[in-house]
């Protein structure tokens, strides 16, 4: 019994199988040989392209541009909060009020809708089939795993809450894309994803 290895291709090898045995019925040699081809996937995706930090930043503020507007819209249309319907003339009328601000602010953005908002929007965007948010889609971004999969919901939401771990230490943790070869942030690494450039 003979082997033969042969490499097609880099995560794929073939091994052919020679066989021989004797067959007493007829007293001859009888020879085949069988081929076998083992796949083994890559553990991490190859991209040439990933999202750098410029783009990834345009994305960023398209996305915080949309939930903002889109939220202050509907809040807007069924406050009940007279801070959330001061105008930036009341705001600044007689100098800048940083109390008056800082409500303003707090009424808006330090609640549970604001809050369930922002975390559905990007849960919810990468995980679909797109694999983007509005602004990731518009330049050409989408979120992947390792291998170039896309992300379940869980893995969504990991990637979610360990942007709070990125924001700790001054925003290390989102600066880490200058020094990753796979432009990856902290919370890139903790839900082991990657941001790829389509």
């Amino acid at each position: 019994m003979a082997y033969k290895y042969k490499w097609l291709s880099a995560p794929s090898l073939a091994i052919q199988l020679n066989s021989c045995f004797y067959a007493q019925t007829t007293s001859k040699l009888l020879c085949y040989a069988s081929n076998f081809y083992i796949t083994c996937p890559p553990t991490i995706k190859r991209s040439t392209l990933y999202g750098n930090l410029s783009a990834r930043l345009v994305a960023f503020l398209v996305d915080t541009t949309l939930i903002v507007f889109s939220y202050t819209f509907v809040l807007y249309g069924i406050s009940a909060s007279y801070e959330q319907l001061y105008t930036w003339s009341d705001l600044f009328n007689g100098g800048i009020d940083f109390t008056e601000l800082l409500l303003v602010c707090k009424a808006l953005f330090l609640n549970p809708f604001f809050l369930a908002l922002h975390w559905g929007y990007y849960t919810i965007l990468e995980s679909s089939l797109k694999q983007a948010t509005i602004g990731k889609f518009t330049l050409g971004l989408k979120v992947t795993d390792l291998r170039g999969r896309r992300i379940g919901f869980l893995q969504a939401n990991l990637r979610y809450f360990s942007k709070f771990i990125s924001i700790i230490p001054v925003g290390l943790g989102f600066l880490l894309i200058l020094t990753s070869r796979r432009h990856q942030m902290l919370h890139d690494y903790i839900a082991r994803a990657l941001v790829v450039a389509e």
